[in-house]
């Protein structure tokens, strides 16, 4: 079975001027040196590259069947920006390093991340975070404070999630892969799971006979709840603008949410920041 290896690299916690901040993809590749490409070189090569995860649906695949919602995203957005689409595969922080990706998806929108790395960030066109899956016949459960001392909580080694439900004197079990978490959920081997919902709505769209219930419990918890967005290593202003524009055209349009769809993943507007 294949295990989603792109979760082992975005979801690890990390200690972010007094506070906690769960990283993305798009923040291990913000603080590598970045390949400043502006939009005329992109325009002139007629193509733009995305950073991708090879084996991590319903994020990405390289097998292509499905490809994964980040590159038929990115397929959306570079039809709007009239240009092709070219994944660069990657997954270690030296590939990250030595590919001359343009964009990468999902960049968590964090005002410290921006300010202390190279990556610049398109506005939002997704609202997520740490979600909570359950049984699917679990009741009364509506947040992460509805769990109680006695219930096996299925966590992302060394993320946020592990560590703020861990000081609150919960019991977490570790899990490498998040379909790995979301198997031992409906097996009953675990009786939650701190989970990302894109994760659960791919569960459940190929396994309905096993599906689980999906709590948007980040909706109470700051820490783990963010707006994501089209993060840019390098490019131009004239790129960001144009970015953004295509972003507002897909999220009027439905693109996005239709995308999304597909992968069992339902689509929430990005919230305004207060």
């Amino acid at each position: 079975m294949r295990r989603n290896r792109r979760h082992r690299v975005n979801i690890s916690a990390a200690s972010v001027a007094g506070g906690a901040l769960l990283f993305t993809l798009a923040a291990i590749v913000a603080a590598l040196p970045a390949a400043t490409r502006p939009l005329a070189s992109i325009d002139a090569r007629g193509v733009i590259i995305l950073c991708a995860h090879p084996n991590a649906l319903p994020f990405a695949s390289r097998k292509g069947n499905p490809p994964g919602f980040q590159v038929d995203v990115g397929r959306a957005l570079a039809h709007q920006l009239g240009v092709s689409l070219d994944v660069a595969w990657v997954v270690s922080p030296v590939q990250y390093r030595a590919a001359e990706c343009d964009i990468v998806l999902d960049s968590i929108i964090n005002p410290q991340i921006q300010a202390e790395s190279r990556i610049r960030v398109s506005k939002p066109y997704h609202h997520t975070g740490v979600a909570l899956a359950l049984p699917a016949a679990a009741k009364g459960i509506n947040s992460f404070r509805d769990l109680d001392m006695t219930q096996r909580i299925g966590v992302q080694v060394g993320s946020l999630a592990q560590m703020i439900l861990g000081q609150r004197g919960l019991q977490t079990t570790p899990f490498g892969f998040e379909d790995e978490m979301v198997e031992a959920l409906a097996a009953g081997t675990i009786d939650a799971a701190a989970i990302s919902p894109a994760s659960v709505g791919y569960f459940n769209l190929k396994n309905p006979s096993q599906a689980v219930r999906l709590v948007h419990a980040y909706e109470h918890e700051p820490e783990l709840a963010w707006n994501v967005a089209v993060g840019m290593r390098g490019g131009d202003a004239l790129l960001g603008q144009k970015i953004n524009a295509a972003i507002e055209r897909m999220l009027a349009d439905g693109a996005i949410r239709d995308i999304y769809a597909q992968y069992g993943i339902q689509h929430r507007p990005p919230t305004i920041a207060r």
